[in-house]
Parts: C-alpha cells; sequence; structure tokens
C-alpha cells in the first residue's frame, strides 16, 4: 500500500510540472537602438529618443537612485501609431502592448551608467515578447 502511495505521488507531482511548463512560456527579449525600429511577430516598436538619463552610475555612492525616460513609438496592424512615454525606476517593468497572442514589455534602459562600455554603445531598449497561452 506504502508503494501504491509513493507511485500516485510522484505521478501527480510530475503531472503537476508538466501542466505549469505548459501554462508559461518563454519570453523571448530584443534589443531596439535608438532611432531604429524592430518588428517581431507583427508589431513594430521604435526607440524614438531618450528624454532623461539620470540613473545612479555603477560604484557611486547616490541620495537618489534616478530614473531613464524614453519615447517609443508602437505599431502593429489592428491599431495606429501609439507613441508612449516609459520611465525605468527601481527596476520596474512596463507592458507596452498587447496583441491577441502576445505581450511585449519595457524591460530595462541599456547600457547602464558608469563603466568603460557604456559610453561606447548606444542607448537601446531592451524589450521581452512572450506569447499568451489563451
Amino acid at each position: 500500500m506504502k508503494k501504491l502511495l509513493l507511485i500516485f505521488s510522484l505521478a501527480s507531482i510530475i503531472s503537476c510540472q508538466v501542466l505549469d511548463q505548459k501554462q508559461h512560456t518563454a519570453a523571448t527579449t530584443f534589443l531596439v537602438p535608438l532611432g531604429n525600429t524592430i518588428t517581431t511577430s507583427g508589431v513594430a516598436i521604435t526607440l524614438d529618443a531618450v528624454l532623461e538619463d539620470s540613473r545612479c552610475p555603477r560604484n557611486t555612492t547616490c541620495i537618489w537612485e534616478g530614473r531613464a525616460v524614453v519615447k517609443i513609438s508602437i505599431t502593429h496592424p489592428k491599431q495606429k501609431i501609439r507613441e508612449l512615454t516609459v520611465v525605468f525606476k527601481n527596476q520596474e517593468q512596463s507592458i507596452i502592448t498587447r496583441t491577441e497572442d502576445a505581450v511585449f514589455t519595457a524591460l530595462k534602459l541599456l547600457p547602464y551608467p558608469g563603466g568603460a562600455t557604456s559610453k561606447k554603445l548606444g542607448y537601446q531598449l531592451q524589450v521581452s515578447y512572450k506569447k499568451s497561452t489563451n
């Protein structure tokens, strides 16, 4: 009886894990360079401008953590062009658009201030694209 109960318990755990994996599809991330447009799944995202970047540089002590503010344009077949202002503060992420089968989230503005590479690279918006599980 104990063996049967153990087998049943293991089968339940495995089936729950498989169900959980089906419900959570992995997100894909991509970068949108300043002034460029990237199109994914029919949605075009343009990083139009960096309006503010007052984020505290790495390896420094700041009173205020700062923030980054960007202006983006989004188009997809069922909508007109939308312009959005996205504020990045305290590692918050913003859903910037949804389609029938996907969600697009602005993750962060790169590069983060500080370090030698941040001076060489231009700004890029990191975006997450995740298919809906409807």
